[in-house]
């Protein structure tokens, strides 16, 4: 416990940080995340037969933070074609990697350098700022409500095969957290209208996708038999450990933002 408490003292402040600045600190924080997250995603593979192809993947980061900074979105989808046909052709011309290596390198620029990127399309929002703590509000009181919801009421299992300590009341707890902490964040930006309603939806659809995400990183982990990504939190782990839920719902709010509200 207190290495996890000494990890956050130290996270929080830099989130803060960067999150408040915004701009090209922000992007440079993003980017570092991103670094740090396909070392992670790699290394995760590295005692198997399925090896990622990293130079594929910083290829990709490379190209897509360009892409992001000159706002030019509509390449970023050709962006992904590109990355799943260099991925498909590398086997094709060396035996160091196998199809299964081309399907996880893909996975992992979705996962780490898109989804990475929609904290910095949402940040550079005019509201940008306010919204990008949306994002975070869903993850922190989904995982909170989840685990102390699961620690009082569950009862039943949620998925036994992928975390065993999850249960379907820790989920519910989960989702009601999200939306709990979307009408908190309503209260701390009265400046910005919103409907209610867009709020509790987007809570609830957080909440599923924020639980989600962290299920899936745990299904990357049991996989490749690991306990973390990383420790470059002690007590926390790695990067993907914290943001795995962050990761699936930046894109969720963006969109949502995007239709329903901007």
């Amino acid at each position: 416990m207190d290495k996890r408490v000494i990890s956050a003292i130290i996270a929080i402040p830099l989130l803060l940080f960067f999150t408040i600045k915004g701009g090209i600190i922000f992007k440079i924080g993003v980017f570092i995340l991103s670094l740090i997250g396909i070392y992670e995603y790699s290394n995760a593979y590295k005692n198997t037969n399925n090896k990622v192809i990293v130079p594929i993947l910083l290829f990709g980061l490379l190209l897509h933070t360009v892409i992001l900074n000159m706002r030019n979105l509509e390449v970023l989808f050709p962006l992904i074609i590109l990355i799943c046909v260099v991925s498909m052709a590398t086997p094709i011309f060396t035996k160091k990697y196998n199809i299964i290596s081309s399907a996880i390198t893909v996975i992992g620029f979705i996962y780490i350098v898109n989804f990475f990127g929609f904290l910095v399309l949402l940040r550079t929002e005019v509201q940008g700022y306010k919204y990008i703590w949306i994002v975070f509000l869903i993850a922190w009181a989904s995982d909170t409500f989840a685990y102390y919801s699961g620690r009082i009421f569950g009862r039943h299992k949620l998925c036994p095969e992928v975390s065993p300590k999850k249960t379907v009341e820790g989920a519910v707890g989960g989702i009601l957290g999200s939306i709990i902490g979307l009408i908190i964040w309503h209260f701390l930006f009265k400046d910005i209208t919103i409907p209610v309603a867009h709020l509790i939806a987007l809570g609830f659809f957080g909440g599923i996708i924020s639980q989600i995400g962290d299920l899936s990183a745990s299904l990357i982990k049991r996989f490749v038999n690991i306990k973390d990504y990383g420790n470059i939190m002690p007590g926390h782990g790695g990067v993907l450990d914290r943001f795995d839920s962050i990761l699936f719902i930046a894109p969720i709010v963006y969109y949502y933002i995007e239709l329903f509200i901007v």
